[in-house]
């Protein structure tokens, strides 16, 4: 093969690039993407507050049985607040985070279920957390995470 070859030429800073994006695409930050992911989280039930309906399904909350005695009608869950201000998460470098409330009446008013003295009080599920179906999508397909998986524009 006398008289045949190639010549490569490569621009040292744009092989850096490559390097440094395959790099991060390798070992990503798990613990910055399940941080992002639970701020996604919180978003969701945030407006699950606002839009009074279930973040997975967008069926809205089973209303309220008793109006104000002025007649006026009130936010459901929202009295004082408390149990969306309650809502957390912790994010771990294993790329999982949990995701909840501490209020010692965040599950029922979450599932329904049956209440107070003898159980007598049927609270209907008015779920404020969840998963939507589109989740991955949303969270896979945000500038932030590509850049944190070395996908994005923002790399040079």
């Amino acid at each position: 093969m006398a008289g045949a070859g190639i010549e490569v030429q490569f621009n040292e800073r744009e092989f850096q690039v490559i390097l440094d994006a395959l790099s991060r695409a390798a070992m990503p930050d798990l613990k910055a993407i399940a941080d992002f992911a639970g701020g996604e989280l919180d978003y969701i039930a945030k407006q699950a507050f606002e839009k009074e309906v279930d973040p997975v399904t967008g069926r809205p909350w089973e209303p309220l049985k008793r109006p104000r005695k002025n007649g006026e009608t009130r936010p459901i869950l929202q009295a004082g607040g408390q149990l969306k201000r309650s809502l957390t998460w912790e994010a771990y470098p294993d790329g999982s985070v949990i995701y909840g409330s501490n209020m010692v009446y965040a599950r029922i008013h979450q599932e329904g279920g049956r209440a107070g003295r003898g159980q007598k009080v049927l609270i209907p599920a008015r779920p404020y957390m969840g998963v939507p179906q589109d989740f991955e999508r949303r969270i896979l397909n945000d500038p932030a995470i590509l850049d944190l998986l070395g996908l994005g524009g923002g790399n040079d």
